[in-house]
């Protein structure tokens, strides 16, 4: 017997489920990308807010002032609207959006902090490859560049405005508002969704390819160990890393003997990630991500996430501060 929409009984129960499916992830679409606009008009605002006052001058020409500044950025552009976002949703779909909870396993959320930052040493080179390779083609990337101060407090300031705070807020808001209500739909989709938007939130083609890897590591090792946690400690050694690797470069003049040093580091953060992501295989046991158990395919739900008109108009604002960074020989 034929029934409606020309499905048989069976038919119809998944043609009701595929567009409820589509309707919810439409939802978690749409408040991505209003967090995203938010995101760019809380940083606008912040920005007039400097510049029109004498701040402007300071900010400009003080580094320290420029670690200050960052730090507000940071925290206001992000925890305003990623945090409502995340409020919403929390109450809409039921999910413990903000998971900071305890990790299923202290030593395995240390282990898959060791695999996340491999992640994200690899997606180093594999950017620089991609930069230079830009580069070949005349292309020329660039990102914002900040001034490392030279005092004590300045680059205590500094460390805290690069490696502490964005580990904080920015996994509050991707790996918590973004990532916890799609992982109803599989934890796969999930890391891959929230990696797309952290990559985009980055606004430059040398940090986003980076933030794209990046995402899905971190994303993976949230997923496993089940706490939010697990990212910001990933995000923190990650740009903490890079902070070390500036006051190296402005404290260390003589080439070879930076060289040295830097390879020295890096051979050691290489050794010790690799044993760290050897344990985590043990430790990992039999958990594994949770299954996608949708109707959708994952390109369907991944087209149903992205093609909202918020998240349409959140990708092309950060698209245009991408091209201010951008040039051609």
């Amino acid at each position: 017997m034929i029934y409606l929409y020309g499905y048989d009984n069976n038919g119809y129960d998944y043609y009701i489920r595929e567009e409820n499916e589509k309707k919810n992830i439409k939802l978690l679409g749409k408040a991505a990308g209003l967090s995203v606009i938010g995101y760019v008009l809380v940083q606008n605002i912040i920005s007039l807010l400097i510049f029109m006052t004498p701040l402007g001058n300071y900010y400009m020409n003080n580094a320290t002032v420029q670690s200050v500044v960052t730090i507000f950025y940071s925290v206001l552009s992000l925890l305003i609207p990623f945090g409502i976002a995340g409020f919403f949703l929390e109450k809409r779909t039921g999910t413990d959006v903000f998971k900071f909870g305890k990790p299923v396993s202290t030593s395995l959320m240390i282990s898959a902090t060791a695999l996340g930052f491999f992640v994200c040493l690899v997606g180093n080179y594999i950017t620089s490859g991609f930069v230079t390779l830009a580069d070949y083609a005349g292309v020329v990337l660039t990102s914002p560049e900040y001034a490392v101060p030279e005092d004590f407090a300045g680059r205590l300031i500094y460390a805290v405005s690069v490696a502490v705070v964005p580990a904080l807020v920015e996994e509050f808001a991707i790996r918590g508002a973004v990532l916890q209500p799609l992982r109803r739909y599989g934890d796969k989709f999930a890391i891959l969704a929230s990696a797309v938007v952290f990559a985009v939130l980055h606004g430059n083609l040398i940090q986003a390819p980076f933030a794209l890897i990046a995402g899905i590591g971190i994303g993976y090792a949230v997923c496993i160990t089940n706490s939010i946690w697990t990212g910001v400690l990933i995000h923190f050694c990650n740009n903490l890393y890079a902070v070390i690797t500036e006051f190296m470069i402005a404290d260390i003049a003589d080439e070879k003997m930076l060289n040295l040093v830097y390879y020295g580091v890096m051979i050691a953060l290489y050794v010790i990630s690799i044993a760290g992501s050897v344990w985590f295989v043990v430790l990992r046991g039999k958990r594994r991500l949770v299954p996608s158990f949708t109707v959708l395919t994952e390109s369907r739900k991944m087209k149903a996430f992205v093609l909202t008109v918020p998240m349409v108009i959140g990708f092309i604002m950060m698209l245009y501060f991408t091209a201010q960074y951008v040039d051609f020989k």
